[in-house]
């Protein structure tokens, strides 16, 4: 087969969970299906970049490409999918968080694109792939995409994290960055997704105990979207909080391996891969018990039930920092949990979609 990748996750330069996805089913593709010819469609974001460019790119450029390039399928793997193209479509959807959610995006246009566009083009879709169970559940019940053109495919760690680092590498690295001593590690964007106000207040509970932890942050800041450098200044942690931002590849396996436990207190996941990427690392994790989280974590890390308090995330990183047993159980189970997905059966799931969208 021939099949045509919209490849403008890559666009934006930067790793994210859409370039993780879309880099490792193509490298999983090609090594497993040799015979078959995957063609990148690349498109590079600019300044301006704004959703007309999006529908643009989307509804015109795709087909056009597709049907130049005489492909049997075309796979939309991030963001919105083709109305009107001649061959059949598949489309990733990695979460509705903003159908269920609208209120958490800034402006008309973002949730008009983001809660009713998307689902709208998943109802159009061939075939639409899933993530998570929880995330083709928000297929069926919010874009009303039938249950059977909804195939789950969960995604796997980057081979980044493919063997933990040494202990001389994770020194070198926190020496680096001055991060001398314990820390607690969240990696990911801040926004409204987020509670990152629950994380800071847990946080500040947690070091009445435990003073001399740290707690590092990396990721993007949305200033749009949290004041957290004004919480950080309000809670009085100063230098106790350090944002690192963007993390360079090649120092992201050593920044997880050196911390004590990563904390991810998502409200919602389409499937939420930094808890894995921890787990792979040999990171305990504790996370909120929501969304994908229970099918990415299974038994090998802690998850809250709701209410989610600051009070039960402080009380829950003190019992994980004092229990060593606990630890070394959670991280022996956190090996396996994420040994268990792989980009090579992704790409297995995947092609056999592709053959199902052809020969139907």
């Amino acid at each position: 087969m021939k099949i045509g990748i919209d490849c403008q996750a890559f666009g934006a330069g930067l790793r994210h969970g859409f370039t993780t996805y879309v880099g490792n089913l193509l490298v999983a593709l090609r090594h497993r299906y040799p015979d078959s010819e995957f063609l990148e469609w690349p498109c590079r974001y600019h300044a301006g970049w704004r959703i007309p460019h999006q529908l643009w790119w989307d509804q015109g450029r795709v087909p056009w490409r597709g049907l130049r390039g005489g492909v049997d399928v075309i796979h939309q793997p991030a963001f919105s999918g083709a109305l009107c193209r001649a061959q059949p479509l598949v489309l990733t959807v990695h979460d509705l968080l903003y159908a269920r959610h609208p209120e958490w995006l800034p402006t008309w246009r973002a949730r008009w694109y983001w809660a009713t566009w998307i689902p709208l083009t998943a109802r159009h879709a061939s075939a639409v792939i899933a993530p998570s169970e929880a995330t083709k559940q928000d297929l069926v019940t919010l874009a009303g995409v039938p249950s059977d053109r909804v195939i789950v495919v969960p995604h796997a760690v980057d081979p980044l994290f493919s063997q933990r680092p040494s202990n001389n590498r994770i020194q070198a690295y926190r020496a680096r960055q001055g991060l001398t001593e314990p820390y607690v590690l969240y990696v990911g964007a801040i926004d409204r997704r987020k509670d990152w106000q629950g994380l800071l207040k847990g946080f500040a509970h947690m070091r009445r105990t435990y003073s001399s932890f740290r707690l590092v942050i990396a990721g993007h800041v949305s200033g749009q979207r949290s004041d957290l450098t004004e919480a950080i200044r309000t809670a009085d942690l100063g230098s106790a909080v350090v944002l690192v931002g963007h993390v360079l590849d090649q120092d992201l396996p050593a920044l997880y391996a050196g911390a004590e436990l990563f904390v991810y207190p998502s409200w919602w996941e389409g499937f939420g891969l930094p808890p894995l990427e921890a787990m792979a690392m040999g990171v305990p994790v504790i996370a909120y018990k929501t969304s994908s989280l229970p099918e990415v974590m299974g038994d090998a890390g802690i998850l809250l039930d709701r209410p989610y308090t600051h009070t039960a995330l402080a009380e829950n990183m003190e019992h994980l920092i004092a229990d060593q047993t606990l630890r070394s159980k959670l991280i022996e189970k956190g090996f396996r949990q994420a040994a268990t997905f792989s980009w090579e059966r992704a790409a297995e799931q995947t092609m056999a979609v592709y053959e199902g969208c052809v020969n139907s």
